[in-house]
C-alpha cells in the first residue's frame, strides 16, 4: 500500500491504510435497503441522486468482488469520480468525512485502473501486484453505502441530478 501514500490528505492525516485496517459495520443498512428497493431500477440509471449513487457503488463492488476488475473501464472510473464529487459536495458531511470519501473512492479507482493496465497487457504477469488489482473486502464499500444512506436520511425526498448519457453500465 506504500504506493497509495499519495492519496494521503494533509488536513487530518487520515490515510487509506487506516481506513482499510478498521472493521466496519453499516449504520444505515435499512436506508440503503429502502433506496435499493424504491430508487434503483432493474436497468439503467436511477432517476435521483440517492438511487444512482447506490447503484454505482454496488456496480463497482460487484466488479471487484465477483470479477476481480477484469471488466474495468471508463464507466467505472466515472462512477468513482461521480460518487466522490457528489458526496463531498453535500453539506451534511464534515471535512474529515469528505476526506474519507475522497480517499476511499480514489483508492478503489486506482485499483481499477491498475487492473485495466494489467488486463490490457501494460503490466506483465511477472510484474503484477495481485493485491492492487481489486479491493474485495466489504468495509470500504459499506462506508460509502452508509454515506448514501445518511444522505437519504437527511434528504428524505429524492434529489434530482443530471443523468450521463455517455455511460453504458
Amino acid at each position: 500500500m506504500r504506493i497509495f501514500n499519495k492519496l494521503r490528505k494533509k488536513n487530518s492525516g487520515l490515510t487509506i491504510e487506516e481506513i482499510i485496517s478498521k472493521d466496519y459495520k453499516q449504520k444505515y443498512f435499512n436506508e440503503c435497503k429502502y433506496i435499493w428497493k424504491n430508487y434503483v431500477p432493474k436497468e439503467g440509471q436511477a432517476n435521483n441522486l440517492q438511487g444512482e449513487l447506490l447503484r454505482e457503488i454496488e456496480k463497482i463492488r460487484i466488479e471487484a468482488q465477483d470479477n476481480g476488475n477484469i471488466n474495468w473501464d471508463d464507466d467505472y472510473s466515472y462512477f468513482c469520480d461521480f460518487i466522490s464529487e457528489r458526496l463531498t459536495e453535500q453539506s451534511i458531511f464534515s471535512a474529515v468525512e469528505k476526506e474519507e470519501i475522497t480517499l476511499i473512492m480514489s483508492y478503489i479507482k486506482e485499483c481499477g485502473i491498475y487492473a485495466q493496465k494489467f488486463n490490457s497487457g501494460k503490466i506483465s504477469e511477472n510484474n503484477v501486484d495481485i493485491e492492487r488489482i481489486a479491493y474485495v473486502n466489504d468495509n470500504l464499500y459499506d462506508i460509502i453505502c452508509d454515506k448514501i444512506g445518511q444522505l437519504h436520511k437527511e434528504n428524505i425526498y429524492p434529489i434530482q441530478y443530471e443523468k450521463n448519457d455517455n455511460i453504458k453500465r
